[in-house]
């Protein structure tokens, strides 16, 4: 059993109860819609939902166990295209094969879940062909990163793929400043640094503490590019100037989103997703998600 994960890194064309799919496979209505999120089993691997369903009956799986054939397996991911416009198509094509061999994982499910946030739901099920792989087409309103994960069965062992990313390029100086352009560098440290902000919950805002112990907003957003190897000035107007400009419709998690004017930045927070940014506040307060609470501000990237 196969599990698609797509990372919404903003809002998504669609949420779980559409994705857009324009691929008609098994799990998909006969207009192309993805189906119900309700009739596809979720994937054990994400736990916190249904269960999941043996794909072996109880026979087979004695079989199996009695004479194991433990194989590697190796799943890819790829994108028709790494950057589209607001709304088109995205096609992916997901593969599984034996790493040894290189013979095809044929006619095992491929579930495809979509992620917004800290919350995934499955929206529809794909299933292997006799080359091992499996399509879906997506519309997309922003820029999506996509994996995949094969669940493994008796015989197989499971496999992540390295994820791929379509990026979304919004018409220039579109909710951006003069420095934006029209087809952004995707990040490759966002999801990471969400995490690592994740880590930092509950530890007090003081002003201009840097961490470990205590943070100021762009005391924070330093800190946790530092872990990953990245160095930004020490302020939150410096930062903005470091960074890339992106348009709001563009942001990743990881992004860092600054608030007030180009010429005047008082405060940042890390985006993390569906609306939300890690950000160390105010005095007396401490580190956490909160939502963008207006729709002024910028996002500068970090690569």
């Amino acid at each position: 059993m196969a599990t698609v994960v797509a990372l919404a890194t903003s809002s998504l064309a669609v949420s779980t109860a559409g994705f857009a799919a324009t691929t008609s496979t098994a799990g998909t209505g006969s207009d192309g819609a993805l189906a119900d999120a309700g009739s596809v089993a979720q994937a054990s691997i994400f736990g916190g939902g249904g269960a999941a369903v043996s794909p072996h009956p109880a026979a087979s799986l004695a079989e199996a166990l009695a004479n194991p054939t433990p194989d590697f397996t190796s799943t890819t991911i790829e994108a028709a295209k790494s950057t589209i416009s607001p709304n088109a198509e995205a096609r992916f094509t997901i593969t599984v094969r034996d790493a040894l061999s290189g013979t095809p994982v044929v006619d095992e499910d491929v579930h495809v879940v979509v992620v917004t946030g800290t919350r995934w739901s499955t929206s529809a099920t794909l299933r292997t062909d006799e080359h091992g792989a499996a399509q879906i087409g997506a519309r997309l309103l922003s820029t999506t990163t996509v994996t995949a994960v094969f669940d493994g069965s008796v015989a197989l062992r499971p496999s992540v793929a390295s994820a791929t990313t379509v990026t979304v390029a919004s018409s220039p100086g579109a909710g951006s400043t003069s420095g934006s352009v029209s087809v952004i560098p995707g990040s490759t440290i966002g999801a990471r640094a969400v995490y690592l902000a994740s880590l930092q919950k509950g530890k007090p805002y003081v002003w201009g503490a840097t961490g470990p112990y205590a943070f100021d907003c762009s005391g924070f957003s330093q800190y946790i590019y530092k872990q990953l190897g990245r160095y930004l000035p020490r302020t939150a107007q410096e930062q903005f100037y470091a960074t890339l400009r992106v348009p709001q419709s563009a942001k990743q998690p990881g992004d860092l989103i600054f608030f007030g004017t180009p010429n005047n930045i008082y405060h940042m927070g890390i985006y993390a997703g569906n609306g939300y940014m890690w950000a160390a506040p105010q005095t007396g307060d401490v580190v956490k998600l909160e939502p963008i609470y207006t729709s002024r501000y910028y996002v500068g990237r970090v690569l």
